[in-house]
């Protein structure tokens, strides 16, 4: 009999952890890839052997500090926050150095050095002088501006090593339109803010660096990074694969939907599309490729799989608290009218590469690497992995915070995992606990460096009026005319999610163009699902794609190529957030016989879009037929009864032409003798 699996994977008895190259080899590419995913996307310094143990030590610092007010309450909104950001900040700045020929030298490290000296005297002189500053009347002193003048400096550095030049640059923009804004031609000028103003708004309130997203991060994100990078450590990277193999493994294309399921599995708990290919890439791409798959087409499923990870209910990603607290609801309020949202995006993922498989002649999984349910389900090793999770969703549903709910079930989970995770010494549990709590610190590097510096712009945004100037914009181009405002809103909304991940695509897209939407009669939730759908794809989308970049990178392919694959894949997603706008019924708004019509109908629609895309249906289809296909999913797209109709129509008679082509191939030649009654 075999031995009982644990939650880290050990121990599966059989063959199970040497079955075949691709499963033998999961947990250890998992493990791998979620310990250092940062170590191969972002470059990280080399410290001298004497601060080697300082990023740990402060990792664990604020991963306590989190579990801490998760256990007791959250401080006053700036105490709480200005902790989360600073520690993070000092993070950024001894994982990330200012530049390659920069990493080593002991100069760059003596100016970090002053960096995190600014970060802990910034961060401090706030928490301490919070009833000052939040007092009526309070009025700054110049050590207040001028601190928050080099706090806003160190903040903006750290975004330039943490994502690169353009989001910081982009911050930098909008200051100097708030600075400069008497010297902008026409409608866009404005009266100007000074230097002590801006420094006033950044720093010394609760609507700049320390504003209400900063809020979220510092509370309901934390939380659930801390629960996720828990989770993935004690061994839930590799039960979700171990699921995914066996629920997607024998069938066509078996790699490319394992990938897929896996994805909207690790969604739940990563919230980054990059963190997603990153850690199931590891496998899923390796694994595809050893099965004969294109290098561009495993890059190209794992990086559109691996978007749609952050709109899978019933955790979704960073942005769904963000969305929750903009639009002032509770989290499972988005969480739900996310759901038919999300299941129409992984139905034409799925349906694409069903298709694409089809016709690449791509095949299933060898079944020796497909897991038995009793290993993976075993009650050892799948209750520290889905009893938490349970936990966490029947918290939500009850109406406790995300933060309450999410604070429990990593209790939970570090109980059940102290209590069942195998045979090995208590101090070996608690050191793998510990270890998941520094992953999760370090976790929050770039989400709250990325969020603070998003407040930046936020803040710039409300005290220019520059926001209200873009949503007229929107709508006087669109001239009141709803399809083509939308046209824009999802140009901008990608323009602005560029190279960006998805909370600070998501916070800019809100700020901007949301407002236009809601200005167009459209539900606050029906507009910020649309920017929210359109950040997440802009990952995939040339010329700045990160999440492909990272992909394609993974599986050795031309970044080009995967990128339009990707988007040949994703076409039908695309569509998704026009569908939200012209049935509202898919967010759950409606009686149940809409609802589900609408569903249906939006399923099919999709479907036959995807088909279309890819040149398949029962078998290969020619350019008539994919117009045929793409003429029916418009129709099934369009609201009324009649066009669902016609939609139904076009898409039976696909299929017909493609059965009856399929049969007349499949009839027998029968030699013109033999038909005439002579004999050969």
């Amino acid at each position: 009999m075999p031995a009982a699996p644990t939650p880290s994977g050990e121990g599966r008895g059989g063959d199970g952890g040497t079955n075949g190259d691709v499963h033998g080899d999961v947990h250890k590419g998992v493990e791998k890839q979620t310990a250092g995913k940062e170590e191969k996307a972002g470059g990280l310094r080399h410290l001298p052997a004497r601060l080697a143990p300082v990023v740990p030590a402060v990792a664990l610092a604020l991963a306590l500090f989190h579990l801490y007010t998760g256990a007791f309450g959250a401080l006053p909104n700036i105490q709480q926050r200005a902790p989360h950001v600073g520690l993070c900040l000092i993070l950024a700045l001894f994982l990330f150095p200012p530049g390659r020929r920069l990493d080593g030298n002991r100069t760059a490290l003596a100016v970090d050095g002053l960096l995190v000296a600014v970060v802990l005297v910034t961060c401090g002189w706030v928490v301490i002088e919070y009833d000052r500053i939040m007092s009526i009347g309070f009025f700054p002193t110049a050590t207040d501006t001028w601190l928050g003048v080099a706090l806003t400096l160190v903040l903006l550095e750290a975004a330039r090593r943490v994502v690169g030049w353009f989001f910081p640059m982009l911050a930098v923009a909008f200051l100097a339109y708030a600075y400069f804004g008497p010297l902008f031609p026409g409608a866009w000028a404005h009266r100007g803010l000074s230097v002590e103003l801006i420094s006033e708004v950044l720093y010394s309130t609760d609507r700049g660096i320390w504003g209400l997203v900063t809020g979220v991060s510092a509370t309901v994100i934390a939380m659930f990074v801390i629960f996720g990078g828990i989770l993935l450590k004690t061994g839930g990277g590799q039960t979700f694969m171990d699921l995914a193999l066996y629920l997607s493994g024998r069938f066509t294309g078996g790699g490319a939907k394992v990938a897929t399921v896996a994805s909207s599995l690790f969604g739940t708990v990563s919230g980054s599309a990059a963190a997603n290919v990153a850690t199931t890439g590891t496998f899923t791409i390796t694994m595809m490729r050893r099965l004969g798959y294109r290098r561009s087409f495993a890059g190209a499923v794992e990086a559109v799989a691996s978007s749609g990870g952050q709109i899978m209910p019933p955790i979704m990603g960073a942005g769904a608290f963000i969305m929750a607290e903009l639009l002032g609801v509770p989290y499972m309020e988005v969480a739900l009218a996310a759901v038919i949202p999300a299941v129409l995006y992984f139905a034409s993922c799925f349906a694409a590469i069903h298709f694409e498989a089809r016709r690449s002649g791509y095949g299933v999984v060898d079944k020796k690497d497909i897991p038995h349910p009793r290993d993976f389900m075993h009650w050892r090793r799948s209750l520290p992995v889905f009893g938490p999770l349970a936990l966490l969703i029947g918290l939500l549903v009850m109406g406790y915070t995300p933060t309450t709910g999410a604070f429990w079930a990593t209790v939970a989970l570090m109980a059940s995992y102290l209590a069942l995770g195998g045979t090995g010494m208590l101090s070996g549990r608690l050191r793998t606990l510990v270890d998941g709590l520094i992953l999760a610190g370090r976790g929050l590097v770039t989400v709250a460096v990325l969020i603070a510096c998003s407040q930046i712009i936020l803040a710039m945004i409300a005290g220019t009026g520059v926001g209200v100037k873009f949503s007229a914009l929107i709508i006087s181009l669109g001239q009141e005319h709803l399809l083509l405002s939308l046209l824009l809103a999802m140009g901008i909304a990608m323009i602005l999610g560029m190279g960006l991940p998805t909370s600070a695509a998501y916070i800019l897209s809100a700020a901007v163009v949301a407002p236009a939407l809601v200005r167009l009669e459209l539900m606050p939730m029906q507009a910020h699902l649309f920017v929210f759908y359109y950040a997440i794809l802009s990952g995939i989308t040339p010329p700045l794609c990160a999440t492909v970049f990272i992909a394609a990178a993974m599986a050795e392919a031309n970044w080009l190529k995967t990128a339009f694959l990707s988007l040949r894949l994703a076409l039908a997603a695309f569509i998704v957030p026009f569908l939200l706008v012209y049935h509202p019924e898919l967010i759950l708004i409606g009686d149940p016989m809409s609802i589900a019509l609408a569903a249906v109908t939006g399923f099919v629609g999709t479907v036959a879009l995807a088909a279309s895309t890819i040149g398949w249906l029962v078998g290969p289809a020619g350019w008539p037929l994919r117009l045929l296909l793409a003429g029916a999913s418009a129709a099934l797209i369009w609201p009324g009864l009649p066009s669902d109709l016609l939609g139904l129509a076009l898409l039976g008679g696909c299929f017909g032409l493609q059965l009856l082509r399929g049969r007349r191939q499949a009839l027998p030649t029968i030699p013109s003798s033999e038909r005439l009654g002579e004999k050969p």
